[in-house]
């Protein structure tokens, strides 16, 4: 099977999961015939957050040995919420988290979040290409019903 993040699908659904992960969102992989299994949590996020934190220079380590992660949710919801809403807050949680590797990303936050969600990203096409079956078969069974009927 081909890389899923190759595919016309994968770099959309990546940035998106990136986006809903950081706003305090579940990134998920359908089920053919049922609901919807996590992939990455928020939780995850804010312990890997607080990870890349404990790994800056200017940061405390203190801050990494809460295990309730209150300053790494904080972040997330100020990056989250924008300039726009935070304003110089914001630009304090950009500062804090570091400058972001990738090029296209605004923010180190998001690279956290890619290097969380890319693993999965096959998983999630394998799953998202069973629940497209699953609903090709189900269409044909019908239109086979409508056309005996």
């Amino acid at each position: 099977m081909t890389d899923f993040l190759d595919t016309p699908e994968g770099p959309d659904w990546l940035h998106d999961a990136i986006n809903s992960l950081i706003c305090g969102d579940n990134v998920t992989a359908p089920r053919a015939h049922g609901k919807s299994i996590a992939l990455v949590t928020p939780q995850l996020l804010w312990e890997a957050l607080a990870e890349h934190l404990g790994a800056q220079e200017h940061i405390a380590p203190l801050l990494t040995d809460n295990r309730e992660y209150p300053i790494e949710q904080l972040l997330c919801e100020i990056v989250a919420d924008g300039r726009r809403i935070h304003g110089n807050a914001y630009d304090l949680a950009c500062k804090a988290l570091g400058q972001p590797k990738a090029k296209h990303h605004p923010t180190a936050l998001h690279d956290v979040a890619e290097a969380l969600i890319r693993p999965h990203a096959n998983e999630y096409g394998l799953a998202r290409a069973e629940e497209l079956e699953v609903d090709r078969a189900a269409d044909l069974a019908e239109q086979r019903k409508a056309d005996a009927a």
